[in-house]
């Protein structure tokens, strides 16, 4: 009653609105319970397979809509068919001629989106050359609901491929690092010979490995400029075979995996030395200029000095304690009427110095 007795002592359209909001409240209704929101499908559309050597690789991003649930596996299906089989066939026909070839379990499922991968060998018979391989994949949530099968991914596979390159070697250069590796004499069968269109080489150095040449190498070898001194690089190959005498390169398949071999180049790669030295003296100061070194890793020069041309190397005085990186050079310690020769060496930044230069002389001049 206090609260209305207030009320009173409000102007008559504010204890109006008052009233309503109260007694709205007071008489709020629940509604109809609404229909539970429908889980997302969990299907898979984008299945590829395709062969690397004597394997097919099949591949398909999994990506699970909001609200699709837990997944309790995946199922892998194949089906070896007839080359001249047609390609359209019903899920049913499929589901009943196929088998299935691995299960990954729910646990194994990374929970982010991420794209999965599975191998499968191919197994050569009699017929293999008239076989036609036939994927799906199948998801099957934790409660045991089964969804329809992704596209099928139909490849036939290519049984003469050849086998990878052998006696990968590599050799560190100043500016390259030299990769050569052997042939393959024979295909994956044991028959010859090998059916070698080309190859792509492969490196690798924190993630996947990355593929080199921009067109298929015909040759053996391969001249890698891309590198840095102090990095671990490995390497590897894979032949290029093609599905029949003549195909051409864009449809070749690949072959297994080469052996790995890797590689920390060191620079071990001194400059050349300085040449071109001009000398002249002064006001009893000897000076001294010459072209710049063009090796990219420079750092700078040593200059040494004797009074005895035909000094040993370890007589010879080395006049700069750190490295020079000035073209030029003034030397003030010197004695009017004196003969000094002189000797330069180039140092890179990973402390290589070069030879020393052919030595320059001069008299002080006073």
């Amino acid at each position: 009653m206090r609260f209305f007795r207030r009320l009173q002592s409000v102007p008559s359209p504010l204890a109006t609105v008052f009233c309503v909001l109260i007694f709205a409240s007071a008489c709020g209704k629940i509604g109809d319970p609404l229909p539970p929101i429908p889980r997302a499908p969990l299907m898979v559309s984008d299945l590829t397979a395709i062969q690397r050597g004597t394997r097919i690789i099949i591949s398909f991003p999994l990506t699970r809509p909001p609200g699709s649930g837990k997944l309790g596996r995946i199922s892998i299906y194949r089906l070896i068919e007839a080359a001249d089989a047609p390609l359209g066939l019903a899920q049913e026909e499929f589901s009943a001629r196929s088998t299935i070839i691995s299960e990954i379990p729910g646990e194994a499922i990374p929970a982010a989106r991420t794209s999965i991968t599975y191998q499968d060998m191919i197994t050569p018979s009699p017929n293999s050359s008239l076989s036609r391989y036939r994927y799906a994949v199948r998801l099957v949530s934790a409660n045991g609901v089964v969804a329809d099968f992704s596209n099928y991914a139909i490849t036939t596979p290519v049984i003469d491929v050849a086998k990878p390159p052998a006696g990968l070697q590599t050799e560190v250069r100043q500016s390259e690092i030299s990769i050569t590796w052997v042939a393959p004499s024979e295909n994956e069968p044991g028959t010859s010979p090998a059916n070698v269109a080309g190859y792509n080489l492969y490196r690798r150095t924190d993630g996947d490995p990355k593929r080199l040449n921009a067109q298929p190498l015909v040759e053996p070898s391969y001249l890698d400029r891309s590198f840095q001194f102090g990095m671990k690089y490995e390497y590897f190959v894979r032949t290029l075979s093609t599905a029949t005498a003549g195909g051409t390169l864009s449809e070749a398949i690949e072959s297994n995996d080469s052996r790995v071999v890797g590689v920390i180049p060191k620079d071990t790669f001194a400059p050349g030395p300085p040449d071109s030295i001009k000398i002249a003296s002064i006001n009893g100061i000897v000076s001294m200029f010459w072209p710049s070194n063009p090796e990219p890793d420079l750092a700078g020069y040593l200059i040494y000095r004797s009074e005895n041309e035909n000094a040993s190397a370890a007589q010879w005085l080395k006049l700069t304690p750190r490295l020079h990186t000035p073209t030029t050079f003034r030397d003030d310690k010197v004695v009017v009427g004196k003969k000094y020769y002189y000797r330069v060496t180039a140092v890179d930044t990973s402390g290589n110095e070069s030879a020393r230069s052919i030595s320059v002389a001069e008299e002080v001049n006073p």
